[in-house]
């Protein structure tokens, strides 16, 4: 296989045949070349040259094709071969970032909630996708897919892959914590085992509470509590999980955050901390990219700004973040650019792009504007 790839302003030709590629797209889509990990759109260069496109001579004086070649004393001492065909201009590949967009609202179209009566693959499966179906609808590589469903939280349910419903998912954390206060359980060392029966005997999905506990926390291995058995083999009933303390604060972040449109800075972190339990402290810090804070008279006040409910297209992005505020402080613009992704471009050429810095003087913060 032979491509050539436009990145960075460096023409790049490809030669390998180790990998498959796969051109993907719907009717009205523009089609777009998958590697195993990246994704190329496909562009048309014209060439200002025409480009003849002639077959390769055999050593035989003939050319691939069959056609004899001209000898040297019907052309004056010179072989000439004949044009098959002539080009006016070449594809080149140029790497586009994943638009996780479309798999998110595919992924909604049925979400997993209370009203799901088992794990089982349901009778209907309108709106339920497996990995192939996505694979098959998305203009994605399989690595970028797999990104985009672990960025989602999703999980592989009966053989498709679902997003759970916010409410359900935030009821089964806020079991997994009541019952962690009510069993003296510690945050930094929830025994699998225990937390699944205690959820299952509340009609819980086993696989559902593994998937809250991976969501909000991480497996770790603690060898020293019994996680290991006499013969040396490891005990599957002795998974132990870690929640993450950021995780927990902004559980109880939003749900103040949903009761309320706006708040007083100082209320709200008063009401947060107390919600907490024990031994867990807030910070503000931990709202990065959730929330937004403005200065009315001698108060403070946030409101909920969350960097997941904007494009992920950079031009859009900014689009959006200068109708919510025409001029930003880099410490509050920072948390909602930080994920944009452009194959070639860093954060600060992103910037150069679609913003103006200004900065009276070197002891002032720089302002961002649109450009």
């Amino acid at each position: 296989m032979t491509a050539k790839c436009l990145y960075e302003g460096c023409l790049l030709s490809v030669h390998d045949f180790s990998f498959s590629v796969v051109i993907r797209g719907g009717l009205n889509d523009e089609a777009v070349l998958c590697t195993s990990s990246r994704t190329y759109a496909i562009k048309f260069v014209m060439s200002s040259n025409t480009i003849l496109i002639m077959p390769p001579p055999s050593s035989h004086g003939s050319s691939a094709s069959g056609e004899e070649l001209d000898t040297k004393s019907e052309t004056g001492g010179k072989r000439t071969a004949s044009a098959m065909a002539a080009a006016t201009g070449h594809l080149e590949l140029v790497e586009v970032a994943p638009n996780f967009e479309k798999l998110k609202s595919l992924l909604s179209e049925r979400l997993y909630g209370e009203d799901t009566d088992s794990m089982d693959v349901e009778e209907s499966t309108s709106g339920l996708y497996t990995w192939d179906d996505l694979l098959e609808k998305l203009q994605l590589s399989e690595k970028e897919l797999q990104e985009g469903l672990k960025s989602l939280a999703a999980v592989q349910v009966g053989g498709f892959w679902r997003l759970v419903d916010k409410k359900y998912m935030h009821c089964v954390f806020e079991l997994i914590l009541l019952n962690a206060m009510q069993h003296d359980w510690s945050l930094q060392g929830l025994k699998e085992k225990e937390v699944v029966s205690a959820l299952m005997a509340d009609g819980y999905s086993a696989q559902i509470v593994i998937h809250c506990l991976a969501t909000y926390g991480q497996r770790v291995s603690l060898a020293f509590e019994a996680g290991i058995a006499s013969n040396g083999s490891y005990d599957l009933d002795s998974h132990v999980w870690e929640l993450n303390e950021r995780h927990v604060c902004l559980h109880y972040a939003n749900q103040l955050l949903s009761s309320a449109s706006r708040w007083r800075v100082d209320d709200f972190v008063d009401a947060w901390q107390q919600n907490l339990p024990s031994g867990v402290q807030a910070s503000l810090d931990m709202l990065k990219g959730k929330i937004l804070i403005e200065k009315l008279g001698s108060d403070s006040w946030l409101y909920p700004f969350s960097v997941a409910n904007l494009p992920s297209n950079p031009a859009e992005r900014f689009a959006a973040l200068f109708r919510e505020r025409p001029r930003w402080e880099w410490e509050d613009l920072e948390p909602y650019i930080s994920d944009l992704r452009a194959p070639g471009k860093s954060v600060d050429a992103l910037l150069l792009k679609y913003t103006r810095r200004t900065q009276p003087t070197a002891e002032t913060p720089p302002i961002f504007t649109a450009r």
